[in-house]
């Protein structure tokens, strides 16, 4: 809304042998107008600027709405970029009295924003790692939504772990889409196979053991034997049934289906040396190693990206987010989404970005105006091309606006189930959103994983050591509600 223009009282005094002289308007008329000429001519004629944050100041222009200035800091793709640049042009075309200056970091994210952090030269809007979102709201560092979520219902109504909470109750982000992981598989070698293809479905969810034996019927060495077969050179492989990464987001999953955590439920103390936790990663090592169904992380290293992996035939099926639905549709492959397999409860992994209105900005009434734009899809292309997903409940519950994101080619007939059902009946949080600490967590616990997937030890061994590197390290959990 444009800001109401306001006529300020003038009052023209001139000084004349030290004292001050009030005209009279009538018989000073023509002087008042020369000064008024004269003052033009010593400014360049500018009688007024936009209002620009991060320092700048608000001049209404006489005749003229004010201009809220924003600036937005965003990472992406080159093609997340363009779908970005085009989002910020619709918004200022249609926002005369807001208009957003966008600015894209192509390297190092995290640097830039915490630079800018240190330096007091915050963005209004912006990106935020998970857990550099989780940490700054309870810092008070973001904009507290509270106030404005009455008058803006669109806010509510979320998926309810795209919330980043302050404190319990009171939001200071969302998530910029919503993801979790799933299983893609590359059709053609479940039908040349003779196999049904990874159920859809969560409660139709393979078991563990299920899951292992189709991913060795999958496996072939150069000679044309599966893992199954007699004979069978685990030492020639030539396509993987199965493979997955060291990261949380592959281990996660199954470490949740399984109740088992990185800690208690307090975040307090360390629980990765159960039973539940060591089984799962019990069960990951022997995909490799025993089973030899997946590469090892010396073999991956000269693997390509997970789409080219099964487009090649090189891999069946991997574990990845739901963002790679955007790469695996650039192929001309047959591929096809499933829920992953379970141990005890059919569980998944919300992995996704925040974005964020830094508590530092002058406009947050104008700032959350552009936060609604930002990632809506009927604004940004990139939920069409299957990269993101809403955020807004109402993009998983009218069928009218689930076809409006889903009806481009992209998206698979299972994607319904097998990806929004899934999200929203059995996603967890990510660690990197929920724990306190996390950078410093990972830091620890990624080489003694990477132990467990190199073989390089057993695997309580691990866990059990591991204890003494996190337990000083923990210090509880983000609000969740």
């Amino acid at each position: 809304m444009p800001a109401p223009f306001i006529m300020k009282e003038k009052f023209f005094n001139a000084a004349k042998g030290g004292k001050s002289v009030r005209f009279r308007l009538g018989l000073a008329l023509p002087m008042i107008l020369a000064l008024a000429v004269f003052a033009a001519a010593c400014t360049g004629g500018s009688g007024g600027g936009s209002s620009e944050s991060g320092g700048g100041s608000s001049s209404p222009t006489a005749g003229k709405e004010e201009v809220v200035k924003l600036k937005f800091l965003y990472w992406g793709s080159n093609e997340e970029k363009k779908a970005v640049e085009s989002m910020i042009k619709s918004f200022n075309e249609s926002h005369s009295n807001i208009q957003v200056v966008g600015e894209h970091v192509p390297g190092d994210y995290n640097t830039k924003i915490n630079t800018l952090m240190a330096s007091n030269e915050l963005p209004d809007v912006a990106y935020l790692p998970d857990a550099l979102a989780s940490q700054w709201g309870i810092e008070g560092r973001l904009l507290d939504f509270t106030p404005y979520m009455d008058e803006n219902q669109d806010l509510k109504n979320r998926v309810p772990l795209s919330f980043y909470y302050s404190e319990p109750g009171k939001p200071a982000g969302f998530s910029t889409a919503a993801e979790v992981m799933v299983l893609y598989y590359n059709k053609d070698l479940f039908d040349e196979a003779g196999l049904p293809y990874p159920p859809a479905e969560a409660d139709k969810a393979w078991t563990w053991e299920e899951f292992v034996e189709v991913a060795r019927k999958l496996t072939k060495d150069s000679s044309g034997r599966t893992a199954l077969d007699d004979g069978f050179d685990p030492n020639n492989i030539v396509q993987f049934g199965f493979s997955f990464d060291s990261d949380r987001a592959s281990w996660g999953p199954f470490l949740a289906s399984n109740g088992g955590d990185i800690t208690d439920e307090t975040g307090t103390l360390y629980a990765l040396n159960s039973p539940e936790a060591v089984e799962v990663f019990q069960a990951l090592q022997d995909l490799v190693f025993k089973y030899h169904v997946s590469p090892s992380l010396v073999q991956q290293q000269n693997l390509p990206n997970n789409n080219i992996r099964l487009q090649t035939r090189k891999v069946a099926m991997v574990i990845d987010g739901t963002w790679s639905l955007l790469d695996m549709s650039q192929t001309d492959m047959n591929f096809g989404i499933g829920v992953l397999p379970k141990f005890k409860e059919p569980k998944t992994m919300y992995i996704a970005g925040a974005s964020v209105i830094f508590s530092t900005t002058k406009y947050p009434k104008e700032a959350i105006e552009f936060y609604k734009y930002h990632n809506n899809p009927q604004q940004v292309d990139l939920y069409k091309i299957g990269l993101w997903m809403p955020v807004e409940l109402k993009y998983y519950e009218d069928p009218q606006l689930i076809e409006s994101w889903t009806n481009g080619g992209v998206h698979p007939p299972e994607f319904k189930t097998a990806a929004m059902d899934y999200l929203l009946n059995n996603a967890v949080i990510s660690p990197s959103a929920s724990l306190k600490n996390w950078p410093d967590i990972k830091t620890k616990m990624q080489p003694a994983l990477d132990k467990i997937f190199t073989n390089a030890q057993p695997v309580q061994e691990v866990l059990d050591e591991l204890a003494a590197d996190l337990q000083p390290l923990l210090q509880g959990k983000y609000p969740s509600e």
